[in-house]
């Protein structure tokens, strides 16, 4: 007589159930581990953001209070508004404009000429540009024919 032997399917039911267990466990350990280092990842990356944001406050209250002060007032009065305390003098201070010149063996086409004198005149400040228009037209023409 042969011998059936009922037991060994639900055994292979239990090992197998404890092992898919298991395996779902270890899953949501590497889960868990890799959400944990997403979210330090994040933590740095917010942290950069506040130290860059408290650097920004920082930077515009010292602003608000430097353009609070006297000293901002007092700059701002002399340069827009041309005022002066007693006694003080001004002495203005300017570079002569820089000149954009080449040195090539070729004729300059008009075109070309015409690039060299705006360079030209993007190189002299806006108030020298108004003194040039004002007081001195014929530099004007010098400055074209330098080119």
């Amino acid at each position: 007589m042969q011998y059936n032997d009922i037991t060994p399917i639900p055994k292979r039911m239990v090992i197998m159930s404890g092992l898919i267990v298991v395996g779902l466990m270890a899953f949501g350990l590497a889960l868990s581990y890799y959400k944990n280092i997403l979210f330090d990842q994040q933590l740095v990356v917010m942290q950069q953001r506040n130290n860059k944001l408290r650097d920004d406050v920082m930077r515009s209250y010292m602003e608000l209070r430097y353009r609070q002060s006297s000293q901002y007032k007092d700059k701002y009065a002399k340069e827009y508004f041309n005022l002066l305390r007693p006694g003080e003098k001004v002495l203005y201070v300017s570079t002569p404009p820089e000149t954009v010149s080449f040195n090539a063996v070729h004729e300059n086409t008009p075109e070309e000429e015409a690039a060299i004198y705006e360079e030209n005149l993007r190189n002299i400040r806006v108030v020298d540009h108004w003194k040039l228009y004002l007081f001195h037209r014929d530099k004007i023409d010098e400055l074209k024919s330098r080119t």
